[in-house]
């Protein structure tokens, strides 16, 4: 062979993408982060390599995740090509006398983001997946750095029809590299003869911030389409049984002249967010923005306090007249109040709502128990509280959260970011189970639902897909960690290709801990529909089997596969002794 053909040899060499000799295909359950390194499972919970069978079950109107992984040898040096040109397909699922259409299987390729410091004892540095891109093309196992990774899962979610009927389903799910076959696997799926409501019964306060959606999007802050924009990322809470916290589309208008104030609603969006998804709790504040820095009267003086009353009664009064009145809450404007004056400015502002808007709670993000007895209480000012992690620790705080419900308040809870393992956080490099057991947690205390105040903090980043810090300044609250993913449980579709080489979506991309958290919402729709046909007692000792309390819960993910189970079978007897 002549030198210069030699040469040209060599160099394809260096190029040729690995073929589908050299690849090999296995299924994790989606309780599970498959990190690049990993070694292949012969078998799991959902898996047998023998048999190549995925085995899944669920109920109806649930979302059923697992992830199929395509193993490769990673190339010998970062200048081979990185093998590609894959792609993953499902069939439609079939039982002997129904089908679930392929169209309720969705496909996502994970994007692996370099960590590069640990958020807690547990985490670890590296790659870790978590942005999921909807499957659009064919991928590869390029990684960013250039690097390669040897595993790259795909997250496969079967949305199960509220109508379809229980029984035994059967499927497939192909691999093909460049059009050719790689492997098939069969998939199993067992639907349960019960459905998970329509209605979410845990209350969600998510927090998304329009402005920062616009900014990230290249799209004009206040403009129509910066509102359009709004609305595809809260359709994509909603329709993960989510709702967003202070509601900027139910913002109402507020117009000043003189001493005169008008509250205006935008019926359209009220018609959409309140009628047609039915959202369960609206927050607004009591002092809105555009009253709070008028500045031209001290902040309770009688004229001040006219206008914030003129709002209060108005909103009221629009609430009270569409039947909405039980969704709205009033938001004190004092986040976190930690001393004696901010205490007392918050029973100021409770009073204030009370006088104006009778009925309407009054939240303030404060456990129901003072920190210090000099500063006095917000009990009996407050309806509803949301309690900060950490004060879930307290003995005083889980008895006083017990008279709060019995005074008929709402207490919600929220993670942030000095709370560190042993409680759980949604970091990137969390264990999989710490946003799964949130909602747990919840029903364990007896609380009444989650906050978390951003899905979205992408302003302190160039990049929230290059980046897994995207806040910064949590640096400053954490006494020193490094907070992967804190502040951002979604990404922002528009740069898609840019990352993952399939499309852009116009709108929300979702993370791996985002669906672990929504694993464990419709979980907790299992423990609702157990007290509602009847067996509480059940109930509760499934949730005392699996936590304790904030610091100390299962991570033992086939404890809860297992208990999965057994709360599925007791709900289908339950539920046919009421036929």
């Amino acid at each position: 062979m002549k030198p210069a053909n030699v040469l040209i040899f060599l160099l394809t060499l260096l190029i040729l993408p690995i073929q589908a000799a050299d690849v090999e295909v296995w299924a994790a359950p989606a309780i599970y982060k498959v990190r690049p390194d990993q070694p292949s499972q012969h078998s799991n919970l959902v898996w047998n390599a023998a048999t190549k069978t995925i085995a899944l079950a669920g109920a109806k109107n649930e979302h059923i995740p697992f992830q199929v992984v395509v193993s490769t040898p990673p190339p010998p040096t970062r200048y081979h090509q990185a093998a590609s040109g894959f792609f993953v397909e499902a069939s439609d699922l079939v039982s002997s006398n129904s089908r679930i259409s392929r169209d309720r299987i969705r496909l996502y390729v994970q994007h692996a983001v370099l960590c590069y410091g640990k958020s807690s004892p547990i985490g670890d540095t590296g790659f870790w997946p978590d942005a999921l891109a909807p499957l659009t093309d064919p991928f590869s196992m390029a990684a960013e750095f250039r690097s390669f990774v040897k595993n790259r899962a795909i997250w496969i979610d079967v949305v199960t029809p509220a109508d379809v009927p229980a029984g035994d389903y059967a499927g497939t799910v192909r691999v093909t590299q460049n059009g050719r076959p790689v492997d098939e696997l069969k998939l199993k799926l067992k639907v349960f003869d019960f459905a998970l409501p329509a209605e979410t019964h845990l209350i969600t306060h998510m927090g998304i911030s329009a402005r920062q959606l616009a900014v990230t999007h290249s799209v004009p802050p206040g403009s129509p389409a910066a509102k359009e924009l709004l609305r595809k990322y809260h359709a994509f809470l909603y329709e993960n049984r989510m709702e967003p916290w202070f509601n900027e589309g139910l913002q109402p208008e507020i117009v000043e002249r003189g001493d005169d104030v008008t509250v205006k609603f935008d019926e359209q969006s009220y018609d959409l967010y309140m009628n047609r998804w039915k959202t369960r709790r609206v927050i607004l504040e009591a002092v809105p923005s555009e009253l709070a820095r008028g500045g031209r009267e001290p902040e309770f003086s009688e004229a001040a306090a006219r206008r914030v009353r003129s709002y209060l009664r108005q909103t009221a009064d629009y609430y009270r007249k569409n039947g909405w009145l039980d969704r709205l809450v009033f938001n004190s404007p004092i986040d976190e109040p930690n001393t004696a004056q901010a205490y007392e400015d918050t029973r100021k502002w409770a009073k204030l709502v009370h006088e104006a808007a009778s009925g309407v709670p009054f939240l303030v993000t404060e456990a129901p128990v003072t920190d210090d007895p000099a500063w006095g209480v917000l009990n009996g000012y407050a309806n509803n509280f949301s309690v900060h992690g950490n004060e879930l620790n307290r003995l005083e705080v889980k008895e006083a959260i017990r008279r709060e419900q019995a005074r008929g308040g709402e207490i919600t809870w929220y993670i942030s970011c000095d709370q560190v393992y042993p409680q759980p956080n949604y970091f990137i490099d969390a264990p999989a189970m710490d946003p799964v057991m949130v909602p747990w947690i919840t029903s364990r205390y007896g609380m009444n639902g989650v906050l978390y105040w951003a899905f979205n903090f992408w302003s302190q980043t160039p990049d929230p897909w290059l980046d897994p810090v995207t806040y910064l300044s949590g640096f400053l609250c954490s006494n020193g960690g490094v907070l992967n993913g804190e502040g951002s449980l979604i990404y922002p579709g528009s740069r898609v290709r840019r990352y993952t080489g399939q499309k852009n979506v116009d709108g929300p991309v979702p993370s791996i801990r985002f669906e672990l958290l929504r694993e464990g919402i419709e979980d907790y729709e299992y423990l609702w529909l157990l007290k509602s046909l009847g067996d509480e007692k059940f109930a509760d000792e499934i949730v005392k089997s699996m936590v304790v309390d904030v610091s100390a819960f299962s991570r033992n993910v086939e404890e809860l596969f297992a208990v999965r189970e057994r709360m599925a079978k007791r709900i289908e007897q339950l539920a046919g002794n009421k036929r």
